[in-house]
Order: structure tokens, then C-alpha cells, then sequence
């Protein structure tokens, strides 16, 4: 073999590492861009729907009063809808496992110890007691709470996901509801709705 045919083949050996799958540079960089703009539009889609804010109140109007009574999860006491008969009530559906309960925690809390003229149950959905015990724990929460392992109380007052607050006039029909996480001014938009009404 010449000296020149050795060059060559070894030219063409060099150029068959470099390019193992047979794509040029220019479909390699056409490649990364392409993956480059998969991943920006997912975390676009990330963010916007992140960013949407607090959920806001929106009309629920119930005729019907809503009668729901358990155990606390938290102290095994009986908790009675009945109980509150003639007061505001406000019924939070949460649980330990959920992300946007645990982002509005502390607005709820805020919430509950600025307005005793109403009153504030948990729906404890799909939980364990450790789990509620910790949660309450971690996040200063004294109100009731009515464990609802299965979902049937929740499931009959229409829940459409978790977190959701529901507000109660003073003779316990659903005046107004927020399904999502909420801030302190939801809290107070939605309860403003169900005084009004009672």
C-alpha cells in the first residue's frame, strides 16, 4: 500500500470516529435545538400553570343544609356540623399528603384566629392520624377536624380536588366554595360571601 492510500484510509478511519452514526455536525446541533425547545415549552407550561395565584372564591349556592359529623383525627373526639347550629361555618378540605394544603397552612391559620365568629372544620381526606397529627403539629392548627378516610364525605359535598374550602352561611348551606390553594384574602373573600347571606 502506497504512503498515499495509507493517509487516505487512515483519514477516513479518523472521520468514521468522529461521526459514529453517519450524522453531520449540522444534524447534530439541529438535534440539540430541537431538545432545547422541548424543554423550554414544558417549563413554560410549568410556570404558567404555577402562576396562576391563589384560587378565588366563586358561587356555590346550596338550598339545602350540609350535616356531616365524625371523629377528629387528631384528639378522636366526636365533631358535629350540628354543634355550630346558627354560626358561619367553613369546611376545609385537606390532608398531609397534599401540597397545595400545606402551601396555604399558615393563611389558614392566620385566618381561623382572626374570625371566631365563625367556625373553621377540617375535612381530613385520605389520610392517616400520624399524618394529621404532624401536620396539625407543624402548622399551630387547633379548629376540629372530621376524618374522612374514603372520601364519602367529601365526595358528597361535591370536592373537585385539594385543597377546597367550603363556606357556610349560619344555617349551613353552601354559599360559596374555593377549589384550590388559597391565600388569607381568599379566606376572608369567601367567608365575607357566607355572612352575607346568613
Amino acid at each position: 500500500m502506497s504512503q498515499k492510500r495509507a493517509r487516505e484510509a487512515r483519514r477516513q478511519a479518523g472521520a468514521a470516529k468522529t461521526q459514529p452514526t453517519g450524522r453531520s455536525p449540522r444534524a447534530w446541533i439541529l438535534i440539540a435545538a430541537a431538545g432545547a425547545a422541548v424543554v423550554a415549552v414544558l417549563v413554560a407550561g410549568v410556570l404558567v400553570a404555577r402562576g396562576t395565584g391563589p384560587a378565588q372564591a366563586v358561587s356555590a349556592s346550596s338550598s339545602s343544609a350540609v350535616s356531616i359529623s365524625g371523629t377528629d383525627p387528631v384528639t378522636g373526639k366526636n365533631v358535629s356540623l350540628a354543634d355550630y347550629a346558627g354560626k358561619p361555618v367553613v369546611l376545609n378540605v385537606w390532608g398531609s399528603w397534599c401540597e397545595g394544603c400545606i402551601a396555604e397552612a399558615e393563611d389558614l391559620q392566620r385566618f381561623v384566629e382572626r374570625h371566631p365568629e365563625a367556625q373553621m372544620i377540617g375535612i381530613d381526606y385520605q389520610d392517616s392520624a400520624d399524618g394529621a397529627r404532624r401536620f396539625y403539629a407543624e402548622h399551630g392548627w387547633k379548629h376540629p377536624s372530621i376524618d374522612d378516610p374514603h372520601g364519602e364525605i367529601s365526595k358528597g359535598l361535591g370536592l373537585q380536588g385539594t385543597p377546597t374550602t367550603f363556606f357556610l352561611d349560619s344555617s349551613h348551606r353552601v354559599v360559596t366554595r374555593i377549589v384550590g390553594a388559597t391565600d388569607e384574602a381568599g379566606f376572608e373573600q369567601g367567608l365575607a360571601a357566607a355572612v352575607a347571606a346568613s
